[in-house]
Order: C-alpha cells, then structure tokens, then sequence
C-alpha cells in the first residue's frame, strides 16, 4: 500500500509542503492556505506551528524542545495561550500590545512579538486541527538535532543550511533543485517543511520516533499536548 504523508512550513507567501510518497520526494509545492493541502489525503500531516493551545506561561512541550537543544534553546518561542489566539481569531485587528496585556493577565507573561506575527497561521491550523484533522506538531530544530545526534548551526548560515541538506538526503530525501513556487518561500522554509514530513514518515511507517514529553503531561479535549520528532540517534 502506498504510504502518503505531508510536512508544512509557513512561507511569506503562505505554506510550503513537501509530500513524501513510501519515503521519497514526490512533490514539493507553496500553496497560500495550509487547508488546500491538508485535505486528509495523507495517511500523516506534520507542520512546524504550535497545535494544542493551553492558557498557561509555557507549554511543558515547548519547555521539553527547549532542553533538547541546549544552546539553540531560543529558537524555541513559547507558544501563544489560547485566550489570546481566540481574541485575535475574532478581532483581526487586535494590536500586539493588546494581545500581550491579555496574555499577560492571562498567564503572566506577554506574548513575543515573533509569537505575535504567527498569531494567523496559527489560527490557520487551529482551525483545521478543530474540524477534526489530525496534525501532528513538530519542531524542525529538534527534528534535525535529533536525526544528526547534536544541535545543527543556524540555519540560514551555509553550514547550517548544507548539514540539513545532508541529514534530509541520508534520509532518502533528496530535494529538487527547483520547484513551482519556489521564489516565494525562503530555503530554510523549505527545508523545515522536508523535516516535518520525514517526521510524518516515521509515525505513518511505524518507525522511531519520540515525543517532547515523554510521556505527555499535558492534555487539550483529551489529545495530548505534545512535539513529535525522530527519536534521538543513538
């Protein structure tokens, strides 16, 4: 049985989504809502955006991502309390320093300004995630440490950018040199979105993967609140 999964990365322009069939680069594509992909016809979904919104300071899972990558912790950005996300979800208008004070009398912290610009991608998925889809949440940080044995170089240097590259090609993804689309995502877009399909791959094949935490300590209507990732290499 062909095995179809799918990682999402949001681009400037919308997602970019890389589709895996039986482990192996079928398409790579940029499409302006993450619904025009994730239309359940992938036997797993991964995306690199916060799913399971709780009112608290921080997440245990985002906490969990930010002790696995050590010196790389701040790429790691708290994920915004769902109190704030259903405000700006109703009232598209809301200012960063209104959502912060909500979040803030919410919580007791604020919500970053980097939180804060995500705010309707995350809407976006919360969305889709509440119409019954199952998505699954990945880090690519974490992903890509766990697959290399170690936190990885930033990204969008030329050391971080050819060691995802090798990771991704070891993993029997070997991206196009160009695709439709391509001029509107960033390349470190896309190589997030690959790693979260890799991830997707591992759940939809049975393979080894992990959650941060493990075992999950927090639970949204019954799912656990959780980051998927390969499991960390031996």
């Amino acid at each position: 049985m062909t095995r179809r999964v799918v990682g999402l990365d949001g681009c400037r322009e919308g997602w970019v989504a890389v589709e895996l069939v039986d482990g192996a680069v079928a398409a790579v594509t940029v499409v302006p809502r993450a619904v025009d992909i994730l239309d359940g016809s992938h036997e797993a979904a991964a995306v690199d955006i916060p799913i399971g919104l709780l009112d608290v300071a921080v997440r245990d899972a985002d906490a969990a991502a930010r002790a696995v990558l050590g010196r790389r912790a701040a790429t790691v950005f708290s994920a915004p309390p769902r109190a704030v996300v259903d405000l700006v979800a109703g009232a598209p208008g809301v200012s960063h320093a209104e959502a912060t004070a909500l979040a803030a009398d919410t919580t007791g912290v604020g919500v970053s300004i980097q939180a804060f610009r995500l705010l309707p991608k995350v809407i976006e998925i919360d969305a889709i995630v509440a119409g019954g889809a199952e998505v699954l949440e990945v880090h690519p940080e974490v992903a890509f440490a766990h697959l290399a044995g170690e936190a990885l170089p930033r990204k969008t240097s030329w050391a971080g950018s050819e060691a995802r590259r090798a990771i991704l090609t070891a993993a029997g993804v070997v991206l196009p040199a160009s695709f439709p689309g391509a001029e509107r995502c960033a390349p470190d877009d896309v190589l997030d979105a690959a790693v979260c399909a890799v991830t997707a791959d591992r759940v939809a094949s049975g393979g080894s993967v992990t959650t941060l935490p493990d075992p999950p300590t927090q639970f949204l209507g019954g799912r656990p609140v959780v980051i998927h990732a390969p499991a960390p290499r031996s």
